[in-house]
């Protein structure tokens, strides 16, 4: 009872709309719930790209929470994540959670946390209201790439000879290409 009880104050956490940005960028609550939810599978390279190693490095060791309760409080409290903004889904894409939600799902049993799992995967693989067809997608791995060259000293990169790995989107050409801070707003 007290994994339960844990996991309904997390998800109690998660109605606050004052505090929601602390919960993402300070506590990392997203990592937190995602953690009950990864399993043993063996992920793929592609996978694994962008996506925190905490969640595979345990590799068939690691054990998805048993309890279809504390999995339900869980999924509704990454669905409130998701639903209080279009930053929120913007974070919570960019660290990968759509992968691990795709994964507990395809093992999930229960018919109401499955229920849930989709929920959170239309609000995930959705475009945002006014963008094009595949741009969520897009500039979540964008954001990722801009990010880890950051993160290796590069200070600016030139839309032509920087991220290769996906086309640009609106926002990078508007921006001129180049990397000018790290981090969310």
């Amino acid at each position: 009872h007290r994994r339960q009880g844990t996991a309904g104050t997390l998800k109690n956490c998660c109605f606050s709309q004052d505090s929601l940005w602390w919960l993402l960028h300070v506590v990392h609550i997203d990592k937190t719930l995602l953690m009950t939810l990864a399993g043993p599978e063996e992920l793929t390279i592609d996978e694994k790209i962008g996506l925190d190693p905490d969640y595979w490095l345990l590799g068939p060791q690691k054990v998805r929470e048993p309890d279809a309760l504390v999995r339900l409080y869980v999924v509704e409290a990454l669905l409130l994540l998701l639903a209080s903004g279009r930053r929120a889904r913007e974070t919570l894409r960019e660290r990968r959670m759509y992968v691990i939600i795709k994964l507990a799902d395809m093992v999930e049993e229960n018919e109401e946390v499955s229920e849930r799992m989709l929920e959170c995967v239309q609000y995930l693989r959705r475009d945002e209201e006014g963008e094009e067809e595949g741009s969520s997608d897009r500039r979540a791995y964008e954001r990722y790439a801009r990010g880890m060259m950051a993160s290796m000293g590069v200070k600016s990169v030139d839309a032509d000879d920087g991220i290769k790995a996906l086309p640009p989107s609106e926002n990078s050409a508007a921006d001129g290409g180049k990397v000018e801070r790290v981090g969310d707003d």
